[in-house]
This record gives structure tokens, C-alpha cells and sequence, in this order.
């Protein structure tokens, strides 16, 4: 009984925290994000353990330990299978994000590109070659401020952009939007700058970068997620939410904020494709960057994208508009 108990308490606290109440607070909402990375860990964990288990008793001499030390081995074997459950269940919950959406139905077309330039590090070269390649309508970069925008303008001279706080890069979001886009509105964040507008035909959008949850700012980050993610997602109005939100699906602080909404990266089957950082393989990594839609806003396609100079990937995605 002991074993089923220990196994349980792993598999809740590492793997599903954001779905046993456990991730309100450090460091519980923290490994809620990596649960991902730590089901790929644990699994392989297992799976050398294993491996080195058969060895080690194939050279030992004398009664295999399973008959020197009965209890030891049903304690381990019952905390094993207890955990080996919770993973099945977090790679279950992980995996159906694998799983893709049919595409919207056409409409009005809108296309959204959404890159966190590192305190104004990405290469300005780098990211203009992507903006013209893919010509998005609008493009959402956190942690770009005046200095920044007024290197990427002049080889972008088709958008208009918008930062706030006009402050140094790191705690600004920039806008570049095509020409017809209505007024551009600051909203402060906690730590952050972000920005809406509406464009034509009535569909709001935001730019968004939250806090990060980190220890001593998870309040900061909730009330972000609170402010500036779930008014939208609740409206039932035409929206999208799009930017560096800090926060994975497996969060129960961003699943309730973004209810209502729907993730284009995991409508496209690309819910595990890791947005950051950019020195783990796009497999390991986390997704906190995201393009949400809601209000009969849909998604046609996208894509995660490489820039260099900055720890976070682009996340590309073409949208269909109502009416």
C-alpha cells in the first residue's frame, strides 16, 4: 500500500500538477510547464534503469533479489506501476495535442506572426527576410521597444508599428500592423507592456506578454493571465490573443484564463512543438507562446519558425475571419 502511495505522490507532483490543484504555488506551477520535458525524462529514466537492473542481477551470484528481500522488491514494484500509470496518463493528455483539427472553413484571411526578440536581440536582418517571406498582416514582438522598431522599420516600410512602454526593449511589446488598422491601445501588464486594437471587420486583437511564473512573480503572472488573457477568451466577441503568455496547456492558471479560446498551434497538431527555448530540440522544450483564438475566429495553418539571435521561436499561423 505504501508503494501505491509513493508512486501516486511522484506521478501527481512531477507530471500532473496542473491537474490536481497542485500548481498554485512554487514549485508545483513550475514543473506543471515541464511536464513534456519531464515525461521524455522519466520515461527514459525507466527505461536505462530497467536495462541496468537485468544487468546488474545477471552478474550477481546467490537468490535474485526478489527472494533476499521480498518487501523491498513489492514496495518498489507497487510505486513502480502506480507511477508507470500517471505517466501513461500525462503521455495521454500530452499526446492528444499531436492530433489535428480539420482546417477552418475559408474567410476573410488574416495572418499572424508572434516572436519574444529576446530584449531586442533577434536578428533584425533575420526576422525583416521572414516578415516579407510570409507576409503576415500583423506582427505581435514582445520585449521590442522604440530602439528595436526603429531598426526593423526601414526594412519593413510596408507596416506601421506601435511599442509601449516606449522604454528600453525588455519591457516592451511592438506592433506592426498593415495600413487600415484602427487605434492602437496600451494595456500595462504587471511587468510588461501590450497593446490592442481592432482590426477591420471588428476583430480584436492583442498582443500580449505576461510575467513569467517564477518564483516570487507567480502572482504577477496569474493576475496577467487573469487581465489580459480571459476577458477576451471570454467575450464571445471575434478575438485573438497573441504573444509570449509564459504559460503552458498543462497550467490550470492558463487553461482557465484561455477557456473559451482555441490554441492554433494545438488545433493544428502542433501542441508539443516547443516555442522555448532555442538551444533544446523543439521536441524537449516548452510551448509559452501562443496565437489563441475565439468568436468564430479559425485557423487554416501555420508554423513554428527559427529566427536568430533570440531564445524563443516564431509561431506563424494563417487564421480565417467571420463574415
Amino acid at each position: 500500500m505504501l508503494g501505491v502511495v509513493v508512486g501516486a505522490v511522484v506521478a501527481l507532483a512531477l507530471l500532473l500538477p496542473g491537474y490536481v490543484g497542485l500548481d498554485r504555488l512554487t514549485p508545483f506551477v513550475q514543473l506543471a510547464a515541464l511536464t513534456p520535458m519531464l515525461l521524455v525524462v522519466i520515461t527514459g529514466s525507466v527505461f536505462v534503469g530497467r536495462i541496468a537492473g537485468v544487468l546488474v542481477t545477471r552478474r550477481r551470484r546467490g537468490r535474485p533479489l526478489v527472494e533476499r528481500y521480498p518487501r523491498l522488491f513489492a514496495f518498489g514494484f507497487a510505486a513502480m506501476v502506480t507511477a508507470a500509470v500517471g505517466a501513461l496518463t500525462a503521455a495521454g493528455i500530452v499526446g492528444s495535442r499531436l492530433l489535428a483539427d480539420d482546417p477552418a472553413p475559408p474567410g476573410r484571411p488574416l495572418t499572424v506572426l508572434a516572436l519574444n526578440v529576446d530584449h531586442g536581440a533577434a536578428d533584425v536582418g533575420a526576422l525583416a527576410a521572414v516578415v516579407r517571406a510570409r507576409d503576415p498582416d500583423v506582427v505581435v514582438l514582445p520585449e521590442a521597444g522604440d530602439a528595436y522598431r526603429a531598426r526593423l522599420a526601414p526594412l519593413l516600410p510596408g507596416y506601421a508599428g506601435v511599442s509601449a512602454p516606449a522604454v528600453e526593449d525588455g519591457g516592451s511589446t511592438t506592433l506592426l500592423t498593415r495600413p487600415g488598422v484602427g487605434t492602437v491601445d496600451v494595456v500595462q501588464g504587471q511587468l510588461f507592456g501590450s497593446l490592442a486594437t481592432t482590426l477591420p471587420g471588428g476583430v480584436r486583437l492583442l498582443a500580449v506578454h505576461t510575467a513569467a511564473p517564477v518564483p516570487g512573480q507567480v502572482g504577477a503572472w496569474q493576475q496577467d493571465l487573469a487581465d489580459l488573457v480571459a476577458p477576451a477568451c471570454r467575450s464571445g466577441a471575434p478575438a485573438v490573443v497573441v504573444g509570449d503568455l509564459n504559460a503552458t496547456t498543462d497550467q490550470s492558471a492558463f487553461r482557465a484564463a484561455s477557456d473559451g479560446c482555441v490554441d492554433a498551434l494545438e488545433t493544428l497538431g502542433a501542441g508539443t512543438t516547443a516555442t522555448f527555448p532555442t538551444n533544446l530540440p523543439r521536441w524537449f522544450g516548452v510551448q509559452i507562446d501562443h496565437v489563441l483564438t475565439t468568436g468564430g475566429v479559425g485557423v487554416q495553418d501555420g508554423e513554428v519558425l527559427d529566427v536568430p539571435g533570440t531564445d524563443h521561436r516564431a509561431v506563424l499561423t494563417r487564421l480565417s475571419l467571420p463574415g
